[in-house]
């Protein structure tokens, strides 16, 4: 059950009820529920549903958070290098081996780019924090992700170089570069969860390879418990070699040796020393000037003029705003300009004083203000969208669109991505950095240019094709649904998109979501869609969403309670409430071999139904009382079920497995120690090989083994948030935070050593008796009358192999109708291999509707003599489940004078014909569109 054991200690605390919870949210001393009581507070009287309202912002700040300190709430007893720490001590514990399946192991599938875009209406990559324009060289163009690192271009952006992916942690939130040597450049990294720093990294082959500066946690003495110190800004000064500065969350700090050494700038009273500094400025001229502002802590602006050893602060604002942003420009060398969430000022001497300009009242998801540094008349204020003033401030107008739909994305055109996180002007040029993409402007915000090829998406889910080897589905923060094909990527949907399906034997058909379960369904590859949700449906943040393996059209999705479609979404089935009303299932999963066992839990409660979710009894009592992250059943043990645990805990209770559907429990830790596992899954191997997903890496063994061997030749070092295993192939795919969307072959078998779209785990170690037959590129519907052309694949037999096809109308192999009768197969070579052949098929105009199953066996041609070989003796089965559907009328209104009216045309079968007058003695008679006499009637 969930509990909080903090309630005790919230008088403690006396904050208003406003968007305090942010601040709240990274001091590590303060409970996650008295942040949770705060927010909730706060969002009470807030519509959620308004863009920009910082409901979402919360939510994924709780998903993210609360397993990792439930259920004390407690924070501040864990170090912030709790994860780092745990994956050296697992390296200098374990031996690393390589697995060099594919040339260079893990390979990166990306999407780099916005390649096709059908039902998205925000498209974009992953979140860009910061970038850096060579203003000497427009070329020479870095960038910092959140959570994917450092990128470097040299080509105007039509190559991009990851030069962090091996370093502790992915996330960069600025940059600096020396303006005396191009090839010196500074970064901090960081936890890309909660902004910790791992210190500032020096490159001095201009970002090719990185090193620690002096300037990191061990020398500050930073890094202690309950501590989440971060870097907000670095800064070289523009005309003094090697003096550089960065701005912290403990006061500014200066040093004139590229951080060497340093020392630790004098602000004002001893609390304005160790205010969060995340905007530093210089006067254009005056080389001993600087500007400084906080983040989020008062409204003052903080000056200094003698090269940023001492500050104090500026005139007032005037302003209760705490989200201040600075801008100088070159062509106003004594102006300083304030933008907030509140309004514009201007000093025109230095900052000794301030006029208020304007209000642009643009809400509060404000994030970005620049000021052109060649006509101070250009500002740019961004917040979901970008809005720009010609007249310096009093006027501004709207100049980008963050939702176009599909039909008008355009990489130079009006539009950006939602909500600009920073702005800059480089030679009257307009930079912004966005939640998906980078993007400029030369005509001060009339058009812009995007910026692609880096791959940051940050993945929450994935889905993964049974049929297909290329095709999956996958939902990211910020950048919604998207879709993996062989050669492009398809942005499906927008919002945060959440877990994907695909149906195993249609890789045509799939499932997206979005937060709290919203689903949306292709039946053609992602070139359409439309809504599948039960009515009422809310579920869980990222809401569980999972196929019947035993029958591919029946599907499952999870609020509080359980709910059920056997036609793939179009009609659900509400199964029952599985914990107590209001409690969203959180993680499930399905048997392999029977349908009827179905586990699911809620915070550290697991339950499991055996009557296909009609009941369900609680298995966890032996279970560590933490969250949950995943659940996976060994698919050649259905009693064998597997849980994981991402809580920050020195406990070594990560992973759990039942032999007997959780009448007891073992520990399977081992080696991990306290590496937090965000999912898991199981191959069909012999030993069933179990793969994890931790915080950094992936981790594998067999069920068996008491030792995980780390899985991670070349993946970067970020969150690998969801597996899938893809069969057919033999390969492991993983959809990373930050990084996008990886693949590698599954540890112990080549690629190739099988290739079966679903369920049929015996056929990895084919005998030379074997054989197989795939459906592929099939057609789900298919109509009385009608003929089809289906492309059978065969392959792994020494022989000759000879094929039946049939439908039934249960799921036991019986030849009720014979399409194709002892069709023979000959490749024309002996030998293992694969080959296809296509199979013309007849759906008989009488076939009985409904759901049918098409189903390939093979076995040895009676013609073809071999001694090992019984001629009897059969190979696998492949299923195919498909619809038989009455034959579609296209309904044509000729030689009628009043032009009736006839609808729906086309038509699945029922029409309606308004004649518009009435009539005696009328006779109908309808064709279908091959001519064919289907109705005769008079009325």
């Amino acid at each position: 059950m969930k509990t909080f054991l903090t309630v005790v200690i919230l008088g403690l605390f006396n904050f208003s009820f406003s968007q305090k919870w942010k601040e709240m949210a990274n001091d590590k001393n303060i409970n996650l529920y008295d942040v949770v009581y705060e927010a909730e507070a706060y969002f009470k009287n807030i519509n959620k549903s308004k863009k920009g309202s910082g409901w979402k912002g919360y939510q994924r700040w709780l998903y993210e958070n609360e397993p990792k300190y439930y259920p004390s709430g407690i924070r501040n007893t864990i170090s912030p290098y709790f994860i780092r720490d745990g994956y050296k001590n697992f390296i200098d514990k374990n031996p690393i081996e390589n697995r060099l399946v594919f040339d260079n192991g893990w390979e990166e599938l990306g999407p780099y780019y916005i390649e096709e875009v059908t039902g998205h209406y925000a498209v974009g990559l992953g979140r860009i924090e910061t970038f850096y324009v060579d203003p000497n060289n427009e070329n020479r163009l870095f960038l910092g992700s959140r959570s994917g690192g450092f990128w470097k271009t040299l080509d105007g952006g039509q190559n991009w170089e990851n030069t962090t992916d091996f370093l502790f942690a992915s996330g960069v939130n600025t940059i600096a570069v020396s303006p005396n040597d191009p090839n010196r450049i500074l970064i901090n990294v960081r936890n890309s969860s909660n902004g910790t720093t791992h210190g500032i990294y020096e490159s001095l082959d201009g970002g090719s390879t990185w090193v620690e500066t002096n300037f990191n946690p061990d020398n500050l003495n930073w890094g202690g418990l309950g501590t989440n110190n971060q870097i907000l800004k670095i800064m070289y000064h523009p005309s003094i070699p090697n003096l550089v500065y960065a701005g912290t969350t403990e006061g500014i700090y200066r040093s004139e040796n590229n951080f060497e050494s340093f020392t630790q700038a004098q602000i004002g009273s001893f609390s304005e020393n160790s205010y969060n500094y995340d905007y530093i400025e210089f006067h254009p001229t005056d080389e001993n000037i600087l500007y400084a502002s906080t983040y989020n802590q008062d409204s003052n602006i903080y000056i200094s003029n003698d090269k940023g050893l001492t500050f104090t602060q500026s005139g007032n604002l005037n302003t209760n705003s705490s989200n201040i942003k600075l801008s100088v420009s070159a062509a106003c060398i004594d102006c300083v300009f304030v933008g907030s969430n509140t309004g514009v000022w201007k000093s025109v001497n230095k900052g000794a004083s301030f006029n208020y300009v304007s209000d642009p009242q643009l809400g509060s998801n404000y994030g970005a203000f620049s000021v052109s540094d060649t006509d101070p008349n250009f500002m740019l204020y961004g917040n979901i969208d970008t809005h720009v003033s010609s007249d310096g401030g009093l006027n501004w107008n709207q100049v980008t669109y963050w939702s176009t739909g599909n039909a008008n994305y355009d990489t130079t055109g009006q539009y950006v991505h939602a909500d600009i996180r920073g702005a800059r002007s480089y030679n009257g040029v307009f930079w912004v950095n966005t939640d998906g993409l980078l993007a400029k402007s030369i005509d001060n915000g009339t058009t812009w240019e995007i910026f692609e090829g880096q791959s940051i998406r940050e993945n929450y889910c994935l889905g993964a094709s049974q049929s297909n080897h290329y095709r999956s589905i996958v939902g990211s923060q910020d950048n919604g649904t998207s879709i993996k094909n062989e050669n492009n990527w398809i942005e499906f949907y927008g919002a945060d998109g959440m877990e994907g399906i695909i149906h195993p034997l249609n890789d045509n058909w799939m499932i997206g979501s979005l937060q709290y379960g919203g689903k949306r369904r292709t039946k053609d590859g992602g070139y359409s869609q439309q809504g599948v949700n039960p009515d009422g449906f809310e579920g869980y943040w990222v809401t569980p969403l999972m196929y019947d393996p035993n029958n591919q059209m029946s599907i499952y999705t999870m609020s509080d309670n359980l709910y059920k479609s056997d036609d793939f979404g179009s009609n659900w089935i509400n199964l029952g409430t599985v914990f107590s009303t209001g409690e969203k299932i959180q993680n499930a999963a399905i048997a392999e071999n029977n349908s009827n066992i179905i586990a699911a839990s809620y915070y550290n409660e697991l339950k499991i139904s055996i009557d296909g979710g009609m009941t369900f009894n609680i298995v966890s009592e032996a279970l560590p009382n933490q969250f949950i992250t995943d659940i996976a059943f060994d698919p050649n043990d259905d009693n064998t079920i597997i849980v994981t645990y991402g809580s920050y805990w020195n406990d070594n209770n990560k992973v759990f497995l039942t032999n007997n559907l959780g009448q007891n429990w073992e520990n399977i830790t081992y080696n991990l120690g306290n590496m937090p596992i965000r999912s898991v899954v199981v191959d069909h191997t012999e030993n069933s090989t179990i793969y994890l997903g931790a915080e950094i890496g992936v981790y594998k063994k067999s069920m068996s083994d008491t030792n995980w061997e780390l899985f991670n030749e070349n993946l970067p070092n970020t969150t690998a948030m969801e597996l899938e295993i893809v069969y057919g192939s033999n390969t492991l795919r993983a959809a990373t935070w930050g990084r996008g969307l990886w693949e590698y072959s599954l540890s112990g078998r080549e690629v190739g050593d099988g290739f079966q779209l679903f369920q049929l785990a015996d056929i990895y170690n084919p005998s030379e008796c074997e054989g197989y037959a795939d459906f592929t590129e099939q057609s789900t519907d298919l109509e009385q009358g009608s003929e089809y052309e289906l492309t059978v694949m065969t392959g792994y037999g020494d022989q000759y192999i000879k094929v039946w096809i049939d439908y039934n109308n249960d799921l036991e192999f019986t030849v009720d109708e014979v399409i194709v009768d002892d069709y023979v197969i000959q490749p024309g070579f002996n030998g293992s291999g694969e080959f296809t052949e296509s199979i013309s098929i007849s759906i008989p105009e009488n076939a009985a509707l409904g759901q049918h199953v098409l189903r390939a066996k093979t076995n040895w041609a009676a013609s073809v003599p071999n001694e090992s070989c019984e001629e009897t003796q059969y190979g696998e089965t492949e299923d195919y489940t498909v619809f038989i559907i009455e034959q579609s009328l296209g309904l044509i209104d000729n030689n009628f004078p009043l032009n009736p009216i006839i609808y729906p045309n086309p038509t699945d079968g029922n029409v309606i014909i308004d004649l518009k007058v009435s009539y005696k003695n009328v006779t109908i008679t309808l064709h279908d569109l091959s001519g064919r006499k289907i109705m005769d009637k008079n009325y």
